[in-house]
């Protein structure tokens, strides 16, 4: 009986001894992030070093879907199909966004703080845009052919200049509308028609991007090119034996151009979007609009490489020229009639 009762005893005793393991609880589930971006986030590496970056650090799983132009995102974006599904859009630049309707879809975001935006990136009245890339436009050429390159749109429909330059399309690209929009606010409604009539035999051929044209001018397939005031600053960073590659802005003046993003009204994930918003305009991540994208940042305080540091930081812009009411009711013609002008040049 001793026995049996030292044996109860020492049973209990080792029950009492023995640890107990915690259950384990299941993981936060991750939170979702819909975008519509354009191919190019993709292609030039942006993609994989900022959204995969977020991804990872906020345990967020993402659902991108990539178009070739911004009217392609906008017309997946009005289908029905995805009301209620896409939580982030990037891409929107400024020369699409100039008419008001096409920001109607989007959410104001006073959440977001624009602080430490510069303060001469333009504020779109409601914060419906949230900025993060910007340049000027000007004309990009080969120093090796044209050491003295054509200071002005007066110079340029010169007669040496034939079939040299690459632009790109208005109808879809956001540099080729910009370039619209730039000749109207230099030279009116009436000087925009004579100008690309002129310029049109020295135009060799419509791209349907502004990358696509860059490599047409690095090849040497061109030797002009309407583009970004930064971009041989990018080359020279990357591209160092295409320091050849030059820009000026013509004595007229220059043209602003910005890419945003912005939040439907009807986003799933609102939170997860802004805290998106808020990593892509720091100064941390806004250091890859410049190596990736090949843009200048918006966030004032974001360490510029020596090459871009060297860029003008004022530059003429001609924008407030075009008063919005003008752009709504005359867009689609400037837009037949440029079209009407090019429809001859090769890629068109």
């Amino acid at each position: 009986m001793r026995r049996l009762v030292s044996l109860l005893l020492l049973a209990v005793l080792l029950a009492a001894c023995q640890k107990t393991e915690p259950v384990p609880k299941d993981p936060a589930p991750p939170s979702q992030l819909n975008i519509f971006a354009l191919q190019e986030m993709q292609d030039s590496g942006f993609e994989a070093a900022v959204f995969r970056e977020f991804a990872s650090q906020n345990n967020t799983t993402l659902a991108l879907s990539h178009f070739s132009d911004l009217p392609s995102l906008l017309s997946a974006l009005a289908k029905d199909e995805n009301q209620g599904r896409v939580d982030l859009v990037l891409g929107l630049n400024s020369a699409f966004a100039i008419l008001d309707s096409l920001l109607e879809p989007f959410s104001p975001l006073p959440e977001i703080s624009l602080l430490e935006i510069s303060h001469d990136i333009p504020r779109e009245p409601q914060q419906r845009l949230i900025p993060y890339a910007q340049a000027h436009l000007a004309l990009l050429y080969n120093s090796k052919a044209f050491p003295n390159p054509p200071q002005s749109f007066g110079e340029l429909q010169d007669a040496r200049y034939y079939s040299q330059m690459a632009i790109t399309d208005a109808s879809k690209d956001g540099l080729g509308r910009a370039s619209l929009l730039w000749s109207v606010a230099l030279f009116g409604e009436n000087g925009y028609d004579k100008l690309w009539s002129s310029l049109r035999k020295n135009v060799r051929r419509v791209y349907s991007d502004r990358w696509e044209a860059l490599d047409a001018l690095r090849r040497d397939e061109c030797k002009l090119m309407l583009g970004f005031h930064c971009t041989p600053a990018w080359i020279e960073e990357f591209y160092p034996s295409e320091i050849h590659i030059k820009a000026s802005i013509p004595q007229e003046g220059s043209f602003r151009y910005v890419e945003s993003a912005a939040v439907p009204k009807d986003a799933p994930n609102r939170d997860v979007a802004l805290e998106f918003l808020r990593n892509l305009i720091s100064s941390e991540t806004q250091q890859f609009v410049i190596f990736k994208l090949g843009l200048l940042p918006v966030n004032g305080r974001t360490p510029l490489p020596r090459q871009f540091s060297r860029i003008p930081l004022s530059v003429y812009a001609t924008n407030d020229r075009l008063e919005q009411d003008l752009v709504k009711e005359n867009l689609p013609a400037w837009l037949d009639r440029w079209n009407y002008l090019v429809n001859r040049i090769p890629g068109f």
